[in-house]
């Protein structure tokens, strides 16, 4: 089984959709087994800009990671698309075992 680990930002679109809607809608059109959206309290990414939300006047979106697992067949058929779509963020895969 292969974990997919996929970060983000909350006001990332794709095609006037929020990013994570988009992707969960599309992992459960390819019949992946589930997949979650985690929030953020802060987080910074090769940009080296800390994203903390909720301080007063501050603009930063808040960092999401979304999440699947599958076995390696499902995962590498979805991920070409999830690359194409992802404009910035990062992808992380491991090998995991299921209990």
């Amino acid at each position: 089984m292969i974990e997919v680990s996929i970060f983000f930002d909350e006001d990332d679109q794709y095609q006037d959709q929020p990013m994570a809607e988009y992707l969960m809608y599309y992992l459960m059109h390819h019949k992946i087994n589930g997949a979650s959206v985690f929030s953020a309290k802060m987080g910074f990414g090769h940009k080296h800009h800390l994203h903390k939300p909720g301080r007063i006047g501050a603009g930063d979106e808040r960092p999401l990671m979304l999440v699947f697992i599958d076995d390696e067949i499902k995962v590498q058929s979805v991920l070409p698309h999830i690359k194409e779509v992802l404009k910035e963020g990062l992808v992380v895969l491991n090998e995991v075992t299921t209990l």
